[in-house]
């Protein structure tokens, strides 16, 4: 909604600060998620290099076969129980 009427704008940010106050917190992490992304995504900030797609990305250059091939070993690792707890995941990674 864009309101450029400053009564309207008030109204607007009274009506969502009772919402918010009447909302769950794992709700309003969801909204404040959405809103920060609003907000990137009207942003003036523009990627200043790199500007070519391709280069955003690497370059994956492994055959089908491969990738396949990796996929089948990481089911067949899940299905053996060799798996890592994703809460050690980062253990030891100073970031």
């Amino acid at each position: 909604m864009l309101a450029t009427d400053t009564s309207t704008q008030i109204n607007v940010r009274q009506a969502l600060i009772q919402e918010i106050a009447q909302t769950s917190d794992p709700l309003l992490s969801e909204v404040l998620d959405f809103l920060l992304f609003i907000k990137a995504k009207h942003s003036s900030v523009q990627l200043e290099s790199p500007t070519n797609v391709g280069e955003l990305i690497e370059d994956y250059d492994d055959p089908k076969e491969k990738i396949l091939q990796d996929l089948r070993q990481s089911l067949e690792d899940v299905k053996a129980g060799r798996v890592h707890d994703i809460s050690e995941l980062w253990d030891g990674i100073d970031v």
